[in-house]
């Protein structure tokens, strides 16, 4: 019985795992940093705001920005995600590691 919920939760600290390193991959291909509008006269101006190599950048992005602003979103949405399952393994390995200690003594 007991060795069942171990190996349950072994399950569960790899199937987090393996889900961290997938959300990892497509952070990678987000784009980083935030959307920043100017106005000059009448038109709007989109410009991604970043840091690199300790320095604030500005890349610019049109007067359309919609595409970058869904790879944002999501981008965030999927670092929200990633800091819950981060915590999640921890807790997972925790638990895992106070079995061993248990065990071995």
């Amino acid at each position: 019985m007991y060795w069942e919920k171990v190996k349950q939760i072994e399950e569960e600290l790899e199937e987090v795992q393996r889900k961290i390193v997938e959300i990892e991959e497509k952070l990678k291909l987000l784009p980083e940093g935030h959307l920043e509008a100017k106005r000059i006269g009448n038109n709007v101006y989109y410009y991604l705001r970043y840091w690199e190599d300790g320095r604030l950048k500005s890349r610019y992005l049109g007067k359309s920005a919609e595409n970058v602003v869904s790879k944002l979103r999501e981008a965030e949405e999927l670092k929200r995600t990633l800091s819950s399952l981060k915590i999640k393994k921890r807790k997972y390995e925790a638990l895992l590691d106070k079995i061993s200690k248990l065990i071995n003594s």
